[in-house]
C-alpha cells in the first residue's frame, strides 16, 4: 500500500454522505494508534502533520512510518500537510512523497490568498497531489499558529464560490465558529452558514477544530 492524495477519498465521502476524520500525528506512537483504530473500524483516515511535527520528527521518518503503516494494515493512507505556508517547504515535502497539501493563506487579503493558493495548486498538479485551502480564519492555536478570537472571521459563501473557481482547489476549509485547540466555552457553530456555503460550492468541505465539539453534532 502507499500514500495517496485526499481527492478521491473525500469525493467518495461526499457522495456517500459521511465524513473522513483527520488526526494530527506527531511520532510513531500517534501514527500507530490512529491507523490501528481506523483499520479496526474499516474507516478511511487522514494523518495530518503541522510544520512543527515534520520539523520535530523529520519528513523522511514521518513518510517512512506512514508508508509502513499503510503496508502493515493494507490500506492506502493520506499523509497531509496541515497549515503549511512556505512554498519551498511544500515543494520539498512533495518530492519526499507526500500527496496531500493544505496551503494556508487565510491571513492574507482575498486576492493575495488566491494568488498564493493558485501557485501551489499549479505545482501540486504535477504530482497529482490534492490541495486544501482556507477561507475565513479560525481562532485558537495549532502548532505555532495563533489567531486571537478578535481576528477570527467567518467564511462568506459568495466569496467561497469565487475562491474555488479561481484557484482550482480540491477541498475548502471553512470557518463557521469552530476553533483550534480547547474551547473556553460552549462552541457555537453556524450551520446556516455551512448550508449556504454547501449550496454554492460542489467540492468537499473541511472543518478544522473538532476537538471539544459535542459528539451529538
Amino acid at each position: 500500500m502507499y500514500l495517496i492524495s485526499s481527492r478521491e477519498m473525500l469525493k467518495r465521502a461526499q457522495k456517500g454522505g459521511y465524513a473522513v476524520p483527520a488526526f494530527n500525528i506527531h511520532n510513531l506512537e500517534t501514527v500507530q494508534v490512529v491507523v490501528e483504530t481506523a483499520a479496526e473500524m474499516n474507516s478511511p483516515v487522514i494523518l495530518a502533520g503541522t510544520p512543527g511535527t515534520y520539523g520535530y520528527a523529520g519528513v523522511d521518518y514521518i513518510v517512512a512510518i506512514c508508508k509502513e503503516a499503510a503496508n502493515k494494515h493494507k490500506m492506502p493512507l493520506v499523509l497531509h500537510l496541515d497549515h503549511h505556508e512556505d512554498f519551498s517547504d511544500i515543494q520539498a515535502k512533495l518530492h519526499a512523497g507526500i500527496r496531500s497539501v493544505m496551503i494556508d493563506g487565510s491571513h492574507y487579503p482575498f486576492d493575495e490568498n488566491i494568488d498564493i493558493v493558485k501557485r501551489v495548486v499549479d505545482y501540486c498538479n504535477r504530482y497529482d497531489a490534492s490541495v486544501e485551502a482556507e477561507l475565513g480564519r479560525l481562532g485558537g492555536q495549532e502548532d505555532d499558529l495563533i489567531v486571537d478570537s478578535a481576528d477570527a472571521a467567518m467564511t462568506d459563501p459568495a466569496a467561497a464560490a469565487e475562491f474555488i473557481q479561481r484557484t482550482g482547489i480540491d477541498s475548502l476549509a471553512v470557518a463557521i465558529g469552530s476553533a483550534h485547540g480547547l474551547y473556553k466555552g460552549e462552541p457555537k457553530l453556524d450551520f446556516a452558514r455551512l448550508e449556504a456555503i454547501r449550496n454554492v460550492v460542489d467540492i468537499p468541505l473541511v472543518l478544522h477544530g473538532a476537538s471539544g465539539i459535542p459528539d451529538a453534532w
